[in-house]
């Protein structure tokens, strides 16, 4: 019965990890962007250290910005 429960309930905590890791990701993304901007980077130097650090493609860390 309980492994019967977990493997319905399974593939729900998997979407929800899923789910926590990009909300983290994104906070991380937006609080490095905050820090540099308060350094006084401009934007396009954010941009670029964004890109490189997370993986992000041009437009993707355009909507950081």
């Amino acid at each position: 019965m309980c492994q019967a429960l977990m493997e319905i309930i399974e593939p729900q905590l998997q979407l929800r990890e899923i789910e926590w890791r990009e909300k983290g990701r994104k906070e991380g993304i937006q609080g490095t962007v905050d820090t540099l901007r308060d350094f006084g980077h401009e934007d396009a130097q954010i941009k670029k250290a964004i890109m490189q650090k997370y993986s992000l493609s041009d437009k993707e860390a355009e909507a950081y910005l």
